[in-house]
């Protein structure tokens, strides 16, 4: 059989249900062969395909179908780079299988190039992948099941495999494939089965004296284990606190809901988390958004056990950690929750909790501050009405960066069963768009929303193609500030308002989005006030198939509440640890809301 046939039904056997691809010369067997046994989704642009399939996984977390990405060699791989980058940085499951010119092509490194499209794909994605390899002779199915496995075993990331044109057109026997083995997967760090004796005692000693204990659940830690979990926890009585990967794992009006806190977080969140006086973070890594940047004063009052898979996350003491654990997420929480239920009968967090739904009721998500240009709309508001009507079989991709991301992730209320997800590590825009294909595509029978800025969606635009022939039930709200309002929010802040490239004013050009829309087929509606009130608007928000919203934003709207930071002569920056966001609180609902911190804390 022909090796590109041998090659896609391995794939299909490895669970591989659908193909986001950019077809090509050098791939034209590889697609010709997955035509036939899997669905295959043509995207406009190579990018979209990498981050489609990303979202497509994360977004099937609760079935076997999986998705990879085709592209083709040269630009095909060199535009494949942002989506690669993306799932790297997030620990995302991706499988990209590129071309590359044909095997005699690739050998003499003396000379830049000699066949078509060729580039050396396999230097270019490994800093970025848990494994990139040159296909230049036939691979046997052990070996392309046990690479394709890499990508969602251990931390999780992409894989990458080029192959040369020759090989994938190669009439191959499969029984004689079988006798050659390749693979030699040395790249998975070692890490602890389970919980050691000294780590009980310790995790015991620590639950036993918390009185304001706080899970922080991270996208490290499954969503199929910890919902299997969560009555466990709710029986326990803990309080959790999610990550933004770990966005929709537990329902906004849970009684047990402490929030996600962040740099650009719920303020009540923050005000939770930098109280607590033990937090146990779970598949969270504590990267500098979830600590803030003054990573000295999170959590001042508390003790930070950090569980990980990663030994090499939990080696950077940034924030200082009492306790490291080396282990699966799922391991480590199963050990937490033991531990827990042993003590329990000495252990009550009734006034913890009842704390933390007063903060809660205190501070709202949606800030009087925010409320600035009667003519517009204030995005958090309109988020904050969106919520609302959306329901739990919902898909929500809130873009992964600007404006319309701060806006979601700190008003937006999720609903358990909502499928909430994105990809902050890269903070790429022009990600949701294709993310909210790929989710889409896995959500057949309930609606996808997407929310993204306008500068963000225009660098991603072309895939309006995608959705239109697939007929996507796609809603898509575009935030219209008229640019790059974060890049113009920053210019005000640190350069007097010497703005440049951020506006159409400044040099950035973006359409007519009703027209673009009309060009494209998709019925568009712009909205300048409240959705709930607007009944063409909810008309087409009801309606199956795809639709847009353009929701006009005032330029200079203000993001509030956020964490602000102040540049010194020497260059250096210093921000306010994430409980103190601007605007500042009065002195009496600062009394209130951080009683358990010190004085000096509070402001």
């Amino acid at each position: 059989m022909k090796y590109s046939d041998f090659f896609m039904d391995t794939l299909v056997s490895a669970g591989y249900t659908h193909c986001f691809f950019v077809g090509g010369g050098n791939v034209m067997h590889l697609l010709e062969s997955a035509r036939t046994r899997l669905e295959c989704i043509a995207v406009v642009h190579e990018v979209s395909a990498g981050i489609s399939a990303e979202y497509f996984n994360v977004a099937n977390r609760n079935n076997n179908k999986r998705a990879f990405a085709l592209v083709t060699a040269g630009p095909g791989i060199t535009n494949m780079v942002t989506a690669i980058g993306g799932s790297w940085l997030e620990s995302r499951e991706l499988l990209v299988v590129g071309g590359q010119a044909r095997s005699e092509f690739i050998n003499n490194k003396s000379v830049r190039q000699i066949g078509h499209q060729q580039i050396n794909g396999k230097d270019i994605i490994e800093p970025i992948s848990k494994c990139s390899v040159t296909i230049s002779e036939p691979l046997s199915r052990r070996d392309i099941l046990a690479y394709s496995k890499i990508s969602k075993t251990g931390r999780k990331g992409p894989v990458f495999l080029e192959i040369c044109l020759d090989i994938t057109a190669m009439e191959v026997t499969p029984e004689k494939l079988e006798s050659i083995t390749t693979f030699n997967n040395s790249e998975e760090s070692e890490f602890e089965k389970e919980l050691n004796p000294e780590q009980i005692d310790r995790l015991r000693l620590l639950l036993a004296n918390s009185q304001r204990p706080l899970l922080l659940i991270g996208g490290g830690l499954e969503f199929s284990y910890f919902q299997k979990e969560l009555e466990r926890i709710r029986t326990l009585g803990i309080p959790i606190a999610t990550s933004w990967n770990a966005a929709d794992y537990v329902d906004f009006d849970d009684e047990l809901y402490g929030g996600r806190p962040n740099t650009y977080g719920m303020r009540w969140a923050n005000a939770v988390v930098q109280q607590s006086d033990l937090v146990i973070a779970i598949g969270a890594r504590l990267g500098i958004l979830q600590t803030g940047f003054n990573l000295e004063s999170f959590v001042p009052i508390g003790k930070i056990v950090r569980i990980d898979i990663d030994r090499n996350e939990l080696e950077v003491q940034h924030p200082s950690t009492e306790l490291v654990i080396n282990i699966e997420a799922r391991e480590g929480l199963k050990g937490v929750l033991s531990i827990a239920e042993e003590i329990r009968p000495k252990k009550d967090f009734t006034s913890w909790l009842a704390f933390i739904h007063d903060v809660r009721s205190k501070l709202p998500m949606v800030e009087e501050a925010t409320y600035q240009f009667e003519t517009h709309v204030n995005p958090f508001q309109f988020v904050d009405e969106l919520g609302g009507l959306l329901s739990k079989e919902d898909s929500v991709i809130p873009c992964s960066s600007g404006g319309a991301y701060t806006s979601m992730m700190q008003a937006f209320s999720q609903k358990q069963g909502q499928l909430m997800t994105n990809n902050k590590g890269l903070a790429s825009m022009g990600y949701g768009l294709a993310g909210a294909i790929g989710a889409a595509v896995a959500n057949t029978s309930g609606r996808t929303v997407l929310v993204e800025g306008d500068g963000g969606f225009a660098q991603n635009l072309q895939e309006l193609g995608t959705v239109k022939v697939r007929n996507l039930n796609l809603k898509i709200f575009i935030f219209s500030n008229l640019g790059y309002a974060s890049i113009r929010v920053s210019q005000k802040a640190y350069f007097d308002g010497a703005y440049v490239g951020c506006d159409e004013a400044t040099g950035v050009g973006l359409p007519d989005w009703i027209q673009l829309f009309k060009a494209y087929q998709i019925p568009a509606i712009e909205i300048s006030s409240s959705l709930s009130g607007n009944l063409e608007a909810l008309k087409l928000l009801e309606m199956r198939g795809p639709a847009a919203f353009v929701v006009n934003i005032h330029q200079d709207q203000s993001y509030l509440p956020k964490v602000t930071s102040k540049i010194f002569s020497d260059g250096n920056m210093r921000s306010n640890p994430i409980h103190l966001m601007d605007p500042p609180l009065s002195k009496e609902i600062s009394a209130e809301v951080f009683k358990f911190l010190p004085f000096a804390l509070r402001e």
